[in-house]
């Protein structure tokens, strides 16, 4: 991955904000953040719900979770919605706002990442990309459970990940952009610990091969340095100011040793749904799928040519 002197010079048209873009993301936004905002007035899933705010309530008077109070989540949703309630008091649809403004903010994300996917591939990339979002509209991240809660957030900030990613690579490398993504990739982490982590791992991981691959090749390799300093940045920045204000240790027990022994089954537990005769055939009814819809698929883009 080279350095490029800008990053806005690029082939009109593979990635560019096109009118009807602008429509599209309009209809997307509006149709899921309308569904979340139904969601909310025919459902509550009052445990959940009470469990978010309540110790986002703590927060916003001043407690600090960790070292005030147990608590075997990462922080950043919960910091979110503290925020809420300090800036905007104590009203539930003030959240509710919330969900729908990050369940449509996700949809439009998750379009442009397939249309990028799309671009060059298939005649009409732009409806394809747009009929295939579609479903998200009542599907979205926040479209099932529609009141604040840490997965949705974490496979936010994942998406977001992902097209800066994508991004590097349509419009070329700057060393900000990479250092910015590189920081961007951290924050899922610190959202929900899990998820988090194995997205940045297996991120790590690939652009640790995409390293070796571009060295081997003679190309520069500078900019995925970038885009490593800013990930080590950002982590270095979100453990300091969890060490100030929580204490490292408190942060490590509560949300990784404490939820691990609390909260994840044993692996006895978990290999045990394998341990019947009948895995065998789901596996072929998997691999049977697979081959049918990659057959389908290669006729369908012949097609679309």
């Amino acid at each position: 991955m080279e350095l490029r002197e800008t990053s806005n010079v690029f082939p009109a048209g593979t990635d560019s904000w096109q009118r009807a873009d602008s429509f599209a993301a309009l209809a997307l936004f509006l149709g899921t953040a309308l569904v979340v905002i139904w969601q909310n007035f025919r459902l509550g899933v009052l445990w959940d719900l009470s469990y978010i705010l309540e110790n986002a309530h703590r927060i916003s008077l001043g407690d600090a979770p960790y070292r005030d109070f147990p608590f075997p989540y990462a922080p950043i949703t919960f910091l979110i919605q503290a925020g809420i309630i300090k800036l905007t008091g104590h009203a539930y649809f003030h959240h509710v706002i919330y969900s729908a403004l990050a369940g449509g903010a996700a949809t439009i994300i998750s379009w442009r990442i397939l249309l990028n996917v799309l671009r060059g591939e298939v005649r009409s990339a732009r409806l394809v990309a747009f009929l295939l979002t579609a479903p998200l509209m009542v599907l979205g991240v926040y479209c099932i459970y529609p009141h604040p809660f840490y997965d949705p957030d974490c496979t936010i900030f994942i998406l977001v990940g992902m097209l800066l990613l994508q991004r590097l690579d349509s419009r070329g490398v700057t060393a900000f952009s990479a250092f910015f993504c590189g920081a961007v990739l951290v924050v899922p982490l610190f959202v929900k610990q899990n998820t988090g982590l194995f997205f940045l791992a297996s991120t790590a991981a690939a652009i640790a091969v995409l390293i070796g691959t571009d060295a081997w090749r003679g190309r520069r390799v500078v900019g995925y340095l970038w885009i490593g300093a800013g990930a080590a940045s950002l982590l270095a920045v979100a453990l300091l100011l969890i060490h100030t204000f929580a204490g490292l240790r408190n942060y490590w027990h509560w949300t990784f040793q404490f939820a691990a022994q609390r909260r994840a089954p044993g692996f006895r537990d978990m290999f045990e749904q394998f341990q019947n005769n009948t895995l065998p055939l789901w596996i072929a009814s998997v691999a049977a799928g697979g081959i049918l819809a990659l057959f389908v698929s290669r006729r369908v883009n012949c097609a679309l040519h």
